[in-house]
């Protein structure tokens, strides 16, 4: 009885360094996933400002092809051919240069005036495909560590009068 008292008192050193090698490959298997997430969750976010700003694009062509009609002007006044660049309060399409995007913080709107500069460059492409239909594509790209990035939203306007 005593011998099996003695055998069993401790740990073996082989056993010790098995068991502090399992949780060191456990520790950084969870290391290498919070890592990760949280590189995710940065890509997730630069995609949704984007895809917002992409939107938002299509919707100044939008409010200028309405604002036309308002106006009693040509549908289509102000919206020829070529790549352009506009503020969200926007009555008119500027001429593209590759500028990057504003962010005021007071009012947390993005333009080209005042603000932080922001990693998004925003080119509304506009094509008349006929007299009474035109292509609008707004293109954000922006590049995180090394890697470009881009997001397109099409939307293809009407004169409906």
């Amino acid at each position: 009885m005593k011998n099996f008292f003695r055998a069993s008192r401790g740990f073996t050193l082989i056993e010790t360094m098995v068991a502090v090698s399992l949780i060191a490959v456990g520790f950084t298997a969870v290391l290498s996933l919070v890592t990760t997430s949280f590189f995710n969750v940065s890509g997730i976010q630069d995609r949704l400002a984007a895809s917002n700003l992409a939107m938002e694009g299509i919707e100044i062509a939008r409010n200028i092809r309405d604002g036309n009609w308002l106006q009693n002007k040509s549908w289509n006044s102000g919206l020829s051919d070529g790549d352009y660049q506009a503020a969200y309060n926007s009555a008119s399409l500027g001429s593209y240069n590759g500028d990057f995007l504003l962010l005021d913080s007071n009012s947390g709107f993005y333009g080209y005036d005042s603000g932080a500069p922001t990693v998004y460059i925003r080119k509304i492409s506009v094509a008349n495909l006929s007299s009474y239909e035109l292509k609008v594509v707004s293109t954000v790209s922006w590049q995180r560590r090394g890697t470009n990035y881009s997001i397109s939203a099409e939307d293809h306007l009407f004169n409906w009068k």
